[in-house]
């Protein structure tokens, strides 16, 4: 395991936060591997409750968290990683906070997120092959004004 495979993968936790909280399609895309596969679990739960595979069926994930909240910010920690040649696993948490499009709403839910995910090597970039992701829990708060 190279210095420079870590330094990859956890720039691929930080992109994939990034699209998300951009609602880049694309930059989204980019981070899956083409057949890649990324699963939703509640709390406690064994079983998903979303479960999507391949680039045709990822790309409505940014347009339904765009559908669904105004503003995301996605914060990406505890990033560790074990890497085998062209193959690794990881596990990274998320701090998501989530702001809604109903400007009546003045509350933001943050969630914290377990991602356990499976990585590969595919044209000398690494990407998402599967990803689960650990809904551990959710907090709602009012949010303060908007101004300094």
């Amino acid at each position: 395991m190279s210095d420079a495979d870590v330094l990859e993968l956890n720039r691929l936790a930080y992109r994939y936060a990034a699209a998300v909280d951009g609602r880049d399609v694309d930059a989204f895309l980019s981070v899956f591997a083409p057949d890649g596969r990324m699963r939703s679990y509640h709390p406690g739960s064994e079983e998903p409750f979303a479960d999507t595979q391949g680039h045709e069926q990822l790309k409505s994930v940014p347009e339904t968290m765009g559908k669904m909240f105004g503003i995301t910010v996605h914060q990406m920690t505890n990033h560790l990683v074990e890497v085998t040649g062209d193959t690794a696993t990881g596990e990274v948490l998320c701090t998501a906070r989530h702001l809604s499009v109903d400007p009546d709403d003045d509350a933001a839910v943050v969630v914290i997120i377990r991602y356990v995910d499976e990585y590969a090597r595919r044209d000398g970039r690494w990407c998402i092959t599967d990803r689960q992701i650990h809904f551990l829990w959710s907090e709602r708060h009012q949010v303060a004004e908007t101004g300094f």
